[in-house]
């Protein structure tokens, strides 16, 4: 893949060592049974389901007391190398190179991959608890390890020519790190519609492109995207392929200069790809997107957003406890904040476990598509990144100025700055209105 456009412009990091190792609090217990779907028991249904609602369950417990495989290899990345150098990938707006080492190394960029095709077999619900407990160390790491697992889900539901399957076969060796480029200037983030296409060609075609963003772009090993099918085709007659970097050139257009996630580094490019057709999804892209594609992006971004509010909340809830030790025998003012803090990061977590037990009944009955999984989905996002922002400034006025400080361990820039992104990263306004217009037609909540 070659790369055309300036470097990132960077800024010398501040030094401060990342505190990362107090531990949130737990926010629920495995059950006998989960009452779900209107009084349908999940353990009744299916054992595999109810493993995966057990395993689940485990993992939307501090990431500390996590007992799931991929919750604990998560976590001790997050601790151990994402952690200590969020600051720095934060402060030059870098890629962290050594996080996505770790998470090929350790199998979790293959964690959806099937058993037989190389990977993990993960469900869904297991790789969304180490998407959050990544994020309680670097949000930007985190979404990065998300967006990846995004593609790799279509490629598992979808991807069945023999290319895509040896894709998937790459990505189980650590070989493969996935980005997309589905957003395209002059439409914004609106992905059912595209203005490039696919000029036909031997064995395959060309496409070009000017992508509004593309996350970790020049960083990836190949890039999904979506185009018209064809020159002469309707805006909506869409597909999806694979851009293999040796295949693909990027120039870059716009550099990624925010307030916060920087380590996405999430600029603008121009694409131009010579595509295969055996890397052409055989279904279109409206078919994948409703089959599996929105519902995982959501629940994999949200576990982002809450795994930045759990991270948040640990600062607060650190600062208490030292104020607490200073203090025996009287309790801190700030301890009744934190009470209320504790309060929200709980409806965070049970939101985010309600929404994607849902989804797995739902999909395993054959109803992934249903429209009031669709409206929880949309508000699990809005939810989950609004909380984001809230818990971090609660956190804020709870730690004062060693929250303030960018030097003291209970430093809370980075994260209110990462927490504003997700109020943006797919804007909240766009799905709220989608769920006006849905539930207006619709009889139940």
């Amino acid at each position: 893949m070659r790369v055309h456009g300036p470097a990132h412009i960077g800024e010398p990091p501040h030094g401060r060592t990342a505190w990362h190792r107090e531990r949130v609090g737990s926010c629920a217990t495995a059950c006998s049974y989960l009452p779900l779907l209107g009084g349908s028991l999940l353990m009744d249904t299916d054992p595999n389901a109810a493993s995966c609602a057990t395993n689940f369950l485990d993992a939307l417990t501090a990431p500390l007391v996590a007992r799931g495989e991929l919750e604990k290899v998560a976590w001790k990345i997050g601790a151990e190398i994402a952690g200590p150098v969020a600051d720095e990938v934060d402060a030059q707006a870098r890629f962290p190179v050594e996080t996505v080492d770790a998470l090929r190394q350790s199998g979790l960029l293959a964690a959806l991959v099937p058993a037989e095709l190389g990977g993990k077999g993960a469900t869904l619900l297991e790789v969304a608890g180490a998407v959050r407990a990544v994020a309680m160390h670097c949000t930007s790491s985190a979404l990065i390890l998300g967006m990846h697992s995004i593609e790799v889900f279509n490629l598992v539901r979808h991807g069945t020519t023999p290319g895509l399957r040896k894709l998937l076969e790459e990505v189980a060796t650590g070989r493969m790190l996935l980005a997309n480029a589905n957003s395209e200037v002059g439409l914004g983030g609106d992905v059912t519609r595209s203005r490039c296409a696919l000029e036909p060609g031997t064995g395959g075609g060309h496409l070009e492109k000017e992508a509004l963003a593309v996350s970790y772009g020049e960083y990836a090993d190949g890039i999904v995207t979506i185009a018209r099918r064809s020159p002469d085709a309707a805006d909506t007659d869409q597909i999806m392929m694979v851009c293999r970097a040796e295949n693909l050139t990027l120039e870059c257009t716009s550099e990624w200069n925010t307030m916060g996630l920087r380590g996405t580094c999430s600029s603008g490019f121009r694409l131009s790809a010579t595509i295969a057709d055996e890397d052409i999804f055989p279904v279109p892209f409206a078919t994948i997107s409703n089959d599996g594609a929105a519902q995982a992006r959501q629940i994999l971004l949200c576990a982002a957003w809450v795994g930045l509010a759990e991270a948040a909340a640990a600062k607060a809830h650190a600062f208490v406890r030292a104020a607490a030790r200073r203090s025996i025998g009287a309790l801190p003012p700030s301890a009744l904040r934190l009470s209320e803090l504790a309060i929200d990061v709980q409806a965070a977590r049970c939101q985010l476990l309600g929404v994607a037990l849902q989804y797995a009944e739902l999909d395993r009955a054959g109803y992934g598509e249903d429209a009031g999984l669709m409206v929880a989905l949309r508000s699990l996002k809005v939810s989950t990144s609004e909380l984001a922002v809230s818990t971090a400034t609660s956190a804020l006025q709870i730690c004062g100025m060693a929250g303030f400080r960018r030097t003291t361990p209970f430093a809370l820039d980075r994260i209110i700055r990462d927490a504003h992104g997700g109020l943006v990263m797919v804007s909240n306004e766009r799905l709220l209105g989608d769920n006006a217009g849905l539930l207006a037609v619709r009889k139940t909540l």
